[in-house]
C-alpha cells in the first residue's frame, strides 16, 4: 500500500481539501489565504455554532461503523503525524477508519470515514450537517477520491451521510433513523478528470506571485456575498458605480450583464434580468425619493381591526432535536413578544414570554400565549410564512392549542407587505422589506444597534448557550435581559411603523 509520506518542511506545498474548495469559490481567495491571510474576515460566532453542530453529527454517524479506529489530531504536530498514524492504523487490520489524512503528491485530505470492502476496496463517506445533497459535496468527495487513489486507497464507492429531515425524536436518540445515506459514486466519478486538472491549477495559484483577477463574477458555489467582503478590502476598489455594489447582486446575473457589455449601474437598461430587491431598489433610484400608493395602501390599512396586537416568535434550531416530538432542524419556539393596541393612539400594553430551562418550550409557552392574545383583532407580524408555519407545527403536535392556534393565523396580516408590494418605495430601504432596513429610515431614532443582540441568529445561539451551557446565572441573566430587549424591539418597531403608515395613507 503506497501512502506518500508529507514531510510538512519549511516551504513544502501542500493544498488541503478546504484550500481546494477555496480555489473552486474564486482562485484569489486561496491564494490571499496562502499570501493574504489578514483579508479574510474571521469567522463570526453564529457560522462558528454552525461548524460546531456540523461535528456533533459525526457522533451518530460513526457508532453506525463497527469496528471504527477514529483517529483526528488536536494539535499541528499531531496533523503532521497523522498520515503515518492512519496507515499504521490500516496495517493493523483496520476495516473502518475515521479521520485518518491521506496524503499524494502535493494534495492532502482528512477523510470523515473510509471503509475496506470485501473485495479490497474502499467506500468513502463524507458526514454532511445537511438534509439533502448539494453540488459542493460532490467537488469536495472527488477531491478527496483524487487523493485516495493516489494514495493507493481504490475507492469505488462514494456515499454522503446526512440528517434524515423526516426523524421525529421519541426518547433517546436513534442514530439508525437520525443518518440517511446517499450513494454519489457516479457524480463524483464523473469529476475525477476535471479535479486532477483543478488540483495543478490550484497549487500553480498558490506558487504564482501575482493574485488572480479578484473580479466579483468570478465567485462560485454562492460564495458572492462572502467574496465581496473580501473584495472590498482589496486595491483598487470597486467604483461607487459598479454594478457589484447593487444589493442583492449576484455572480450569474453579475457575469450576465458584463457578457452584454454592463458593468456600471447606469447602462442597465433591462432591469428583468436582476433579481426583485435589485430591481425595486433601481425603481426607487429611479424616482429618486419615497413614493407612496395611497389608494392601494388604505386599502390594505382597511382589513386591519382593533385591537390590534404586534406580534413576534424567536425560534432555535438543532440539528439532533432535543425534544421528543420534533425533528432535526425544526424551528422550536421559545420566546414571543406582544404589544396590544385597543384603539388607534392608544396606550400599548406589552407582554412576553421567554423559556428559561432545558425542558420543551413550547407547551408553557402556548399556555402563556392563550392568556394574553385577545379573541378578536388583528395579529400583526412581519413576514407571515414564518409565524404562521410555527404555528401550523405547534397546531400538529399539541392538539389542545390546534383550534386556538388556527384562528390565530386566520387573524394574522404581514406589516411587511406595504413594502414587498412596493406600496411605499424608498431608495434607503436598498430593496429590501425587512424590519430592519425599514425602521431606521421611517425613524431614525429607533434602530437595533444600542442592543447586544441584533439579530435572529445571535438570539437563538445565546439562547441556547444559557439554557444548556452557561451555569453562571449572571451571565445566564444578561443574557435573558438582552433576549427580552431584542424581542420587544422587533413588535414596538412594528408599532412605530403602523404608525408611520397609517399618516401617510391619509
Amino acid at each position: 500500500m503506497n501512502i506518500i509520506r508529507n514531510s510538512c518542511a519549511t516551504g513544502y506545498l501542500v493544498l488541503s481539501k478546504s484550500d481546494y474548495m477555496l480555489y473552486l469559490k474564486h482562485p484569489a481567495w486561496l491564494w490571499i489565504k496562502k499570501n493574504r491571510r489578514e483579508l479574510i474576515p474571521p469567522i463570526d460566532e453564529n457560522l462558528q455554532a454552525r461548524f460546531d453542530q456540523g461535528h456533533e453529527f459525526e457522533k451518530y454517524v460513526e457508532p453506525l461503523f463497527d469496528p471504527l479506529v477514529c483517529l483526528g489530531f488536536d494539535d499541528f504536530s499531531a496533523y503532521q503525524s497523522l498520515p503515518n498514524e492512519t496507515l499504521k492504523a490500516w496495517e493493523h487490520g483496520a476495516v473502518n477508519v475515521a479521520q485518518g489524512r491521506y496524503v499524494h503528491g502535493h494534495a492532502t485530505c482528512i477523510v470523515d470515514l473510509l471503509c475496506k470492502q470485501e473485495n479490497g476496496s474502499y467506500k468513502l463517506i463524507e458526514i454532511k450537517s445537511s438534509t439533502g445533497q448539494k453540488p459542493e459535496h460532490i467537488f469536495d468527495l472527488a477531491f478527496q477520491k483524487v487523493v485516495l487513489d493516489g494514495a493507493g486507497f481504490h475507492v469505488d464507492k462514494c456515499e454522503l451521510a446526512i440528517v434524515n429531515k423526516d426523524y421525529v425524536r421519541n426518547g433517546e436518540i436513534e442514530p439508525e433513523e437520525l443518518v440517511s445515506f446517499i450513494d454519489v459514486t457516479d457524480k463524483v466519478s464523473s469529476k475525477v478528470e476535471n479535479t486532477k486538472i483543478r488540483i495543478s491549477n490550484a497549487l500553480a495559484t498558490i506558487n504564482n506571485p501575482q493574485m488572480p483577477d479578484p473580479k466579483p463574477e468570478d465567485a462560485k458555489l454562492g460564495s458572492y456575498s462572502d467574496w465581496m467582503k473580501i473584495r472590498e478590502q482589496i486595491d483598487p476598489p470597486l467604483e461607487d458605480e459598479s454594478i457589484h455594489n447593487l444589493p442583492n447582486m449576484s455572480a450569474d446575473k453579475a457575469s450576465k450583464l458584463i457578457k452584454d457589455g454592463v458593468s456600471q449601474i447606469s447602462d442597465i437598461l433591462d432591469y428583468s434580468v436582476l433579481g426583485k430587491a435589485t430591481q425595486k431598489y433601481l425603481r426607487a433610484r429611479d424616482i429618486g425619493s419615497r413614493t407612496v400608493d395611497t389608494a392601494t395602501l388604505k386599502e390594505f390599512l382597511s382589513q386591519i381591526q382593533y385591537p390590534l396586537h404586534f406580534f413576534d416568535y424567536e425560534t432555535s434550531q438543532n440539528l439532533v432535536p432535543v425534544w421528543d416530538g420534533t425533528k432535526p432542524y425544526q424551528q422550536v419556539t421559545f420566546q414571543y413578544s406582544l404589544h396590544i393596541q385597543h384603539e388607534p393612539g392608544g396606550k400599548l400594553d406589552h407582554f412576553e414570554y421567554l423559556h428559561r430551562d432545558i425542558s420543551n418550550p413550547i407547551p408553557p409557552l402556548l399556555e402563556s400565549l392563550a392568556q394574553h392574545i385577545k379573541p378578536s383583532g388583528s395579529v400583526l407580524v412581519w413576514y407571515e410564512s414564518f409565524e404562521k408555519s410555527r404555528n401550523s407545527e405547534m397546531a400538529a403536535a399539541y392538539q389542545t392549542y390546534a383550534r386556538f392556534l388556527e384562528e390565530l393565523n386566520n387573524r394574522v396580516i404581514d406589516l411587511m407587505i406595504p413594502f414587498s408590494e412596493e406600496m411605499v418605495i424608498d431608495p434607503r430601504f436598498m430593496g429590501s422589506s425587512s424590519i430592519k432596513a425599514v425602521l431606521p429610515v421611517f425613524n431614525p431614532s429607533l434602530s437595533y444597534k444600542d442592543l447586544n443582540i441584533q439579530e435572529g441568529g445571535s438570539a437563538s445561539r445565546l439562547w441556547k448557550e444559557a439554557v444548556f451551557g452557561i451555569n453562571d446565572p449572571h451571565v445566564q441573566k444578561r443574557i435573558f435581559d438582552d433576549l427580552i430587549k431584542y424581542c420587544e424591539r422587533d413588535t414596538y418597531a412594528m408599532v412605530e411603523i403602523y404608525e408611520q403608515l397609517r399618516i401617510l395613507a391619509n
